[in-house]
Order: structure tokens, then C-alpha cells, then sequence
């Protein structure tokens, strides 16, 4: 019995059929169909029903599948293990950072950084909505900040820290609201463009729908809250920002918070720094997540 093989046991029952496991593991459907007999013919049962349209597991196949998940839990932990003890410091740490995480949270962080570890490269990934999760349950981040709630991090398995609060504001141009013309329900906003910033992650779970969006809405989507800003500030529509990205324009008069009577459209989000539990850390990611500590807000 080969990791080979329960990879593609894996791959096969997340994926539903040998067609799309194929895909996903960037192999022929006769491998993949030629890897299942293999393991078949060594545990002596046959691992899934194939009466159906959709490949289901038997009693046995779900055992042999259960203790598959386990095993390559292990090599996975093993693998990094050992690259872990071959690098030593890490040659590169990955932070994905939301878009509206402020971030003046992380430059004392980042100088720090810097300074210990001028070897080390660093990338910043700009993250919107699911992104920072899905960026830390991956592995492709060490540790993300950004917006979150307990429940999610918690189901998400992963050690967090709250380091800070903002507040996400509805705003428009002045323009804008003046053809508003003092709304009185949120059903009056829907003839005017909303501008969304798109997810950059899967949207599964609680992001998997447009939160604040309501039915029939006109919208415009963009990539990055930078652009959502001067679409906002030009008059192109409304939407919400953190508190902190639009200080100066609020302050100038550029975008004014959306007021509708009995509706509270501003709402606070707490910013955490998170990463995955009881994660193989380097000096580097070590430092990062004790630095963090260091300026962690339990009452935020």
C-alpha cells in the first residue's frame, strides 16, 4: 500500500468520481482508475459501490478511507518536519493580510521583522473576505490578519489572537446621496450601484453569499478596496469601507456615512492575527506570532 494510493482514494471520494479526481491530481483516469483495483486487490474488498451515478464508499471503503486521512495526516506532518530541519531559518514567510485590516496593526511587526531576519523574504498577501482563512488552512500563508469572528477561527481549528477593532462605515459622495435624497429604507438604496469588493478566496461557509447585498441590487464589483474608494469618493456608487482607509476623505467632506432611519448600516469587526493550530514553526514564524502577542487587545 502506497501514499500514492490513498491520495487517490482521497482525491476520488472529495471529488466525488475517478473523471474530476483525475483532474484535481493532474493525472490520466486510467491511473487513477488502475491505483483504486491496486488498493482494492490489497485490502481484499472493494472500497466503493459503483451501482450508482456517484462513486459512495462501502463500510469497508469508509474504514479504509477514515484511516487513509490519518495516515497522510502524518506523512504531511512528517514532510514538514523534515523541511523544517532542512532550512532551518525559513527562506521565505508568506503573511496574508485583509484588505481592510489596517496597517499600522503590523508595521512595528514588520520592522522588527526585518531587522532580525534581513534574509528572510517576505511576501504580503492582499486578501478580501475568505481569502486570509483560506490562505492559512491551505498553508500557502504562515499566519494571516484580518477580520474575523471567534466561531469561524474556531471551526477553522486555528490558534488567533484579537489585536485590534475597527468599524466598516456606509459611504457616498456627496453626489451621491444628494440624488438619494434622504432614503428612507435600505429597498431605496437598490437603484443606486453598490460597489462590492470581490472575494478572493472559495467563499465556502459563512462567506459563501453577498453579505449586505440585498435582492435586485445594482452592483459593480472590484478586486481591491483601494479601487472600491475612488469609485466611491467619484460619486459611481456606495458601499462599505473601514473606518480608517477613508479618515481623510471623511474628514474632507469627499464621502459621508449613508444615515437610514431605524437601520444601523455601520457595524464594528474585530481584526485578528491567526494561524493554524500547533503549526512546525521556524525562528521566523516564531517571532512573528510572539510579536503579535505582544500587542494583542483581549478586548477587542
Amino acid at each position: 500500500m502506497k501514499l500514492d494510493q490513498l491520495k487517490v482514494l482521497r482525491a476520488v471520494v472529495e471529488t466525488g468520481s475517478v473523471k474530476l479526481a483525475a483532474e484535481s491530481l493532474n493525472r490520466t483516469q486510467p491511473a487513477i482508475s488502475q491505483a483504486l483495483k491496486a488498493l482494492e486487490f490489497q485490502s481484499g474488498a472493494a472500497l466503493f459501490d459503483r451501482s450508482g451515478y456517484r462513486l459512495e464508499l462501502t463500510p469497508v471503503g469508509q474504514r479504509v478511507y477514515l484511516q487513509s486521512l490519518r495516515v497522510l495526516s502524518e506523512a504531511d506532518d512528517l514532510a514538514q518536519l523534515i523541511r523544517h530541519f532542512e532550512q532551518g531559518q525559513e527562506e521565505t514567510m508568506t503573511i496574508a493580510i485583509d484588505a481592510a485590516a489596517d496597517l499600522d496593526i503590523m508595521t512595528p511587526v514588520l520592522n522588527g521583522l526585518q531587522s532580525r531576519f534581513a534574509d528572510t523574504r517576505v511576501v504580503l498577501r492582499s486578501e478580501v473576505l475568505s481569502g486570509a482563512i483560506e490562505a492559512v488552512a491551505s498553508g500557502a500563508a504562515a499566519l494571516a490578519v484580518a477580520p474575523a469572528i471567534h466561531v469561524l477561527l474556531e471551526e477553522a481549528g486555528f490558534d488567533y489572537m484579537p489585536l485590534a477593532g475597527s468599524v466598516m462605515r456606509n459611504v457616498a459622495a456627496p453626489s451621491l446621496l444628494a440624488a438619494m435624497n434622504a432614503p428612507r429604507r435600505l429597498a431605496d438604496l437598490r437603484r443606486f450601484h453598490q460597489i462590492i469588493a470581490r472575494d478572493s478566496g472559495q467563499a465556502s461557509g459563512l462567506f459563501d453569499r453577498e453579505l449586505g447585498v440585498q435582492k435586485g441590487q445594482r452592483r459593480w464589483y472590484v478586486s481591491d478596496l483601494s479601487m472600491k474608494k475612488q469609485l466611491l469618493v467619484a460619486g459611481l456608487g456606495w458601499g462599505r469601507l473601514p473606518g480608517h482607509m477613508i479618515a481623510d476623505e471623511m474628514a474632507q467632506g469627499k464621502l459621508r456615512d449613508i444615515v437610514v432611519p431605524d437601520t444601523h448600516l455601520n457595524f464594528d469587526i474585530n481584526i485578528f492575527a491567526f494561524r493554524q493550530r500547533k503549526p512546525i514553526t521556524g525562528p521566523v514564524a516564531a517571532y512573528l506570532w510572539d510579536a503579535f502577542a505582544e500587542r494583542a487587545h483581549p478586548s477587542a
